[in-house]
């Protein structure tokens, strides 16, 4: 007949990753565009992708642990994806979290215009 479908998922954790996931993937493609405008080499702005992504993501967590950084490890968190993300994909979604997610996503894209104008003006000179 076939595998029965299970009736016990969870729907609020279902929606709460995919509307995580669709906000991830906007903060990467905004990161990726970024990296994209600052160089011509599609290699290059490929790594330098990679690396923002990776270090938005993991990059706060790793710091936050460091030492001298005691009282201000929350903080730091804060400033990563993950701890965001990790929070929608319990199905828990928070207008903190979604407020992160677009206003990372505007940066970069706002940086990217900067960048791609600031070649217009490098242009007419």
């Amino acid at each position: 007949m076939g595998v029965p479908l299970p009736r016990n998922l969870d729907k609020g954790g279902t929606w709460g990753a995919f509307t995580g996931l669709f906000f991830l993937a906007a903060i990467y493609a905004s990161a990726g565009i970024f990296a994209s405008s600052i160089t011509d080499n599609q290699v290059i702005a490929f790594i330098l992708a990679v690396l923002i992504c990776f270090i938005l993501f993991m990059g706060f967590d790793s710091f936050a642990y460091l030492p001298g950084l005691k009282k201000l490890d929350q903080f730091v968190i804060g400033l990563g994806i993950n701890e965001h993300y990790k929070s929608m994909s319990r199905g828990v979604i928070d207008i903190r979290d979604i407020t992160y997610f677009i206003a990372v996503s505007v940066i970069f894209n706002e940086a990217t215009r900067l960048v791609l104008l600031s070649r217009k003006w490098k242009k007419k000179s």
